[in-house]
């Protein structure tokens, strides 16, 4: 009684500091009921402040205070308190049913107890006054007529009186594997054995059960017992609306959130026996028989998504309907998409069949529907030209031709940035020197694999080219690439690509000499390495008017600048003096004067003309 006054005293002074949270009342400490309490404010969003208590009948008392939402009860207690307390059901309510806790019947390995019936004129630990095992306990003599001395002592205690020889047996009443039994010492493990309990005849509150083999490490065989559900209960008597909408938001965290709690590692093993639609053996008025605002919110929801589905897709199905006879609109529908489509869906049909989710089924009913359409547009069924091809063959024969296409979204989302205007570098790089060595052709072909790219070989020896035209061509290939603003990491490596091809075949030709310098050049300069690269320019300087006319109508690339009284026409920028000799040549090749120089060492165009003398 002092025990049970406290926790009113704590529970007064409590209430008056509380702050938008619930107070539920646990068990023992360490045990089941308190772990269970601990998992539910781990893994909900509603603050609990969390009780600990001796058992299931002080809690029972506890939630008739008015202070307490909450609290953890065996059914057989509430079933009892019940039939003693009249109007006790019209606020307690079954928040949720839990799991079935098992009687477990407890003594030494050297007992001459074997079996409950063998209890007679025995001393026996019924638990703590305030405990559920006590109430259980006492039931069971009660029905089973057996007599034998009662002693009340809770189970923490009852291990050292059973040791001492003060008690030959004790009942606890918990689920199995109980935390309390598996964390005892070694050698007092090694020295315990459960007894079957057959006595029981009552149909209200229990039900057969099995404690299987190696539950315990001590325990070799499985042992019948009897088990009674654990529940949540919940007092609705004088709650504010505050505690209303903490309960429902509770309420809905628990039930859409039960499979993380059983997930989770750090809950308790016995959530894996948890389901919140069990009430079987539970004759009591559960507390959410209606629906909660938010339950209609959600509710209110899925059927606006429902019918908003509906629209949807009927205009999908509308716009195909009205083609289905076209073969692009049938090409354009993906045949594995759409069974797909039919087995999620018929999936999820099924599971809120069972889970009264009639919104969502009927989306799912929709979404079928459609997909079937869908599907059979998309074989071809409705097209003239195969009104005699039966559906097994359109399917087949679309299937395939699925198969063929099922990689083109996939090779452009792992192809390289402008991965053709690479393989074109590559291929010209190749034949610069007109012979494409079986090294270099097996190089490119790597990369070309790697980036799902086709090569036409044919293409690529049609890069022969004997002119000296083939420098720019490759040049102006480089430059094509980078202004696809390549990523720079990519561009990057593409100087060690030009390398390692140009030393494929172990033999560097003098072509491939003169474009490995000047095609590094243009890439570090994209890269912003102006410092680490040569600059050249070719200036071709004319003799008399007749060679200026000339270099004006046929050179436009060429700028023309003033040198002392006199003019000059400068080339680009180039990064490879000996590619800057070969663009002069062909400078020459007109019969009009041509040199290389170096912007950087070159203060004044004029010493161009000393150059000239």
């Amino acid at each position: 009684m002092k025990n049970i006054l406290l926790s009113f005293i704590v529970l007064f002074i409590f209430s008056i500091n509380s702050e938008a949270q619930l107070n539920m009342v646990s068990g023992i400490k360490g045990e089941t009921y308190n772990q269970f309490a601990q998992d539910i404010d781990n893994n909900t969003g509603v603050k609990l402040n969390i009780i600990t208590s001796k058992g299931s009948i002080e809690n029972i008392k506890l939630l008739d205070s008015n202070n307490i939402q909450l609290a953890f009860l065996q059914y057989d207690v509430l079933y009892n308190y019940g039939k003693t307390h009249k109007n006790s059901e019209d606020f307690i309510k079954v928040f949720l049913p839990l799991y079935n806790e098992e009687i477990q019947l407890i003594t030494l390995k050297n007992s001459v107890l074997n079996s409950f019936s063998d209890l007679g004129g025995k001393n026996i630990g019924m638990g703590g006054m305030n405990s559920g095992t006590n109430f259980t306990a006492k039931f069971l003599k009660k029905i089973s007529e057996l007599s034998w001395k009662n002693i009340d002592i809770d189970v923490n205690n009852s291990i050292v009186a059973l040791q001492n020889g003060e008690i030959d047996a004790f009942f606890y009443v918990g689920g199995v594997p109980s935390n309390f039994l598996v964390q005892l010492d070694d050698s007092i493990k090694s020295n315990l054995k459960l007894l079957p309990i057959e006595m029981i005849n009552d149909e209200k509150c229990y039900s057969p059960a099995i404690i299987y083999a190696r539950t315990y490490s001590w325990q070799d065989d499985e042992i019948a017992t009897y088990s009674v559900k654990s529940v949540i209960a919940a007092n609705t008597k004088n709650i504010d609306k505050e505690k209303e909408k903490l309960l429902d938001s509770l309420y809905l965290d628990l039930k859409s959130n039960l499979k993380g709690i059983q997930l989770n590692n750090f809950s308790h093993s016995k959530w894996k026996s948890v389901d919140f639609t069990n009430t079987d053996g539970v004759n009591w008025d559960v507390y959410k028989e209606e629906y909660t605002m938010q339950e209609k919110v959600l509710d209110g929801l899925g059927w606006l998504a429902a019918i908003l589905s509906f629209f949807q897709i009927y205009f999908i199905v509308n716009k195909l309907w009205k083609r289905k006879h076209e073969q692009l609109v049938a090409e354009s529908i993906s045949i594995s998409a759409m069974f797909i489509s039919l087995f999620i869906n018929i999936l999820f049909g099924i599971k809120n069949i069972g889970g009264g989710g009639y919104a969502q089924l009927s989306g799912n009913v929709l979404w079928v529907l459609a997909s079937t359409i869908s599907l059979l547009i998309g074989i071809g069924l409705f097209m003239n030209a195969n009104k005699k091809v039966s559906f097994f063959k359109l399917l087949l024969r679309a299937l395939n031709m699925e198969r063929k296409e099922a990689g083109d979204l996939a090779k452009s989302l792992f192809q390289p940035s402008a991965a053709d205007k690479i393989i074109i570098i590559l291929g010209r790089l190749a034949m610069i020197d007109n012979d494409l060595d079986d090294l270099e052709k097996k190089y490119i072909q790597e990369f070309a694999d790697n980036w799902h790219i086709e090569i036409d070989w044919d293409e690529i020896h049609k890069y022969e080219d004997h002119s000296s035209d083939k420098y720019n061509k490759l040049r102006d290939s480089v430059h094509q690439y980078l202004k696809s603003s390549p990523p720079k990491e990519q561009a990057s490596n593409l100087i060690d690509v030009i390398s390692l091809l140009i030393n494929a075949d172990g033999v560097v030709s003098k072509e491939e000499s003169i474009m490995e310098a000047e095609l590094t050049g243009i890439i570090l300069k994209y890269l912003g390495k102006d410092d680490e690269i040569d600059i050249f320019k070719v200036a071709v300087v004319p003799q008399n008017d007749e060679q200026e006319n000339a270099v004006q109508s046929r050179f436009n690339e060429l700028t023309k600048v003033e040198i002392a009284g006199g003019y000059a026409y400068l080339s680009e920028n180039f990064h490879s003096e000996k590619y800057a000799e070969e663009v002069s040549k062909q400078y020459r090749s007109f019969n009009v004067f041509s040199l290389v120089f170096n912007p950087r060492t070159v203060s004044d165009y004029s010493e161009l003309l000393n150059s000239e003398k």
